[in-house]
């Protein structure tokens, strides 16, 4: 603790802060813009960190982390274009409640739960540093397997009045995630010929035509693109109430979320729709869940932006990045010749108790630059549709444009976007399909390796704790729709009854 008071002290210093300022700004714009995530946002800006002071290069690469992981939400909510992979559960409830015109409230929540849960995250990453990077020396493919598993059993939370047509919409995800060259085997599946599929599916082109481009198309077909905007600007801020209903949901999810980060290779996409799934599962009044709760917006923001500080769990303590953030930080230690592991808080433990204060400031400077962009940003609910669905059309291909650098990607948000709006046509679930497209390889590698090192012996993923702790999560959250559905239908009788 010592050690952190003293890294608070230097990282206020102004030249810190202004380093900090800077990393999080960029960070901020990298997320927003789709296909800039957190990594490719630290990757541009890791070349000017030669020849720096490691004091403020590092904290500097750790704000862009901090900023991203909040910026993603901010098109997710405003155009239901998730800026990042961990965005993508705030869109159910988030673009709701832009549409019903409390976009003003759900970025103001989104930055409350993404601070706050980043300040937890921060607080459980000084204090727990060594014995969670025990813990998650603890995950092997097995406890991997499930805990996707455990992911996957979200889908009765985004499948809308048909769980069936979920399911298959998972499945269809699944198969998704499947196409392209196999890691084991190196056999190309599903490729069709086209040697672009080889290597798979890149997560922005089906995240942004799933979600943007297919609303886009509603809209068209809809009719409303052509409605005029009725609503003038104005700005809505959660109400007390709201901050005091969301405030535990907040502090519990940004645990998880440094757990999760804590955990090399899951990340801030899986911890964001664990945080959805298991607030929907324990909240009362489940039934306002993907159609504008705030509470939908509060969980997986708080989850995702709890990941960056878990995720330097193993990275500071065992030298292992656990994530492609982690790993481009990594570079900058090794760029200013410092080695992670456990010998760092021998040698020189100043530098990462300093990096977790600088992160604490980053917080705070992330809320302030929010709550000073939250008024230009809700003005874009004002332009017309006609404009803004034009705009939604550019940033999508643009976007997917930067993953690849080729038009294909291009394509491929154009195909997606087409199926999404098909899906939605005849009740399928989008989300579901991304769902299970994010989570596919975790799955498929994690059953694979596991069957490899028993031989292909099944009690292999009944063999810890772990496992049986994240088997029981899962099925109650396969049964959980169907039991809300039950409690559901027997109050509805139960007031008809008083009332007859």
């Amino acid at each position: 603790m010592q050690l952190f008071i003293q890294g608070l002290g230097q990282a206020f210093q102004p030249v810190s802060m202004l380093y900090i300022l800077a990393g999080v700004i960029w960070g901020i714009i990298g997320g927003a813009i789709p296909g800039i995530s957190a990594s490719v946002a630290m990757s541009l800006l890791l070349p000017f960190t030669y020849g720096m002071d490691p004091l403020y290069s590092l904290p500097m690469l750790a704000a862009v982390y901090v900023g991203a992981e909040y910026g993603g939400s901010i098109p997710a909510i405003l155009i239901k274009t998730p800026g990042t992979g961990a965005a993508a559960a705030t869109v159910l409830d988030g673009y709701e409640m832009n549409r019903k015109g409390l976009g003003g409230k759900a970025l103001c929540m989104s930055l409350y739960a993404g601070v706050l849960g980043g300040l937890i995250s921060i607080f459980i990453l000084v204090f727990t540093v060594i014995p969670l990077s025990q813990f998650a020396l603890k995950f092997g493919p097995t406890e991997y397997f499930w805990m996707a598993i455990m992911g996957l059993s979200v889908v009765g939370a985004v499948s809308g009045n048909s769980p069936m047509k979920g399911f298959i919409s998972a499945v269809f995800g699944l198969f998704l995630a499947v196409i392209g060259m196999d890691s084991f085997t190196a056999v190309k599946r599903f490729t069709f010929g086209i040697n672009r599929l080889s290597e798979g599916l890149e997560m922005i082109p089906v995240l942004v035509g799933m979600f943007a481009v297919s609303e886009v198309l509603r809209q068209i077909f809809g009719g409303e693109v052509f409605e005029s905007v009725k609503n003038k600007f104005k700005m809505t801020y959660p109400t007390r109430k709201e901050f005091m209903q969301c405030t535990p949901i907040v502090i519990a999810c940004g645990a998880m979320g440094s757990i999760v980060g804590a955990l090399p290779g899951a990340g801030a996409t899986i911890a964001s729709w664990i945080g959805y799934s298991e607030t929907k599962m324990i909240c009362k009044n489940t039934e306002t869940f993907g159609t504008g709760d705030i509470r939908g917006v509060a969980a997986p923001e708080s989850a995702n932006n709890g990941v960056p500080a878990g995720g330097l769990i193993p990275l500071l303590a065992l030298g292992i990045p656990g994530s492609n953030s982690t790993a481009i930080l990594m570079a900058g230690f090794t760029i200013a010749g410092i080695s992670c592991g456990p010998m760092l808080f021998v040698n020189e433990p100043e530098i990462p108790y300093k990096l977790m204060a600088c992160m604490f400031v980053a917080q705070i400077i992330l809320a302030a630059v929010g709550l000073l962009i939250l008024k230009p940003l809700i003005k874009l609910t004002s332009v017309s549709k006609v404009y803004l669905t034009s705009a939604i059309l550019v940033f999508a291909f643009v976007g997917a444009f930067a993953t690849l650098n080729d038009v294909f990607a291009s394509w491929m948000v154009l195909l997606f976007g087409f199926i999404g709006f098909l899906m939605k046509r005849y009740g399928f679930a989008p989300p579901a399909a991304v769902l299970g497209f994010v989570l596919g390889e975790l799955v498929e590698n994690n059953m694979r390796r596991a069957l490899q090192l028993s031989h292909g012996s099944m009690s292999v993923f009944f063999s810890s704790t772990i496992d049986w702790v994240l088997i029981v999560l899962t099925i109650f959250g396969v049964c959980f729709p169907y039991i809300t559905k039950f409690i559901s239908k027997k109050r509805a009788e139960r007031t008809a009854a008083k009332e007859a």
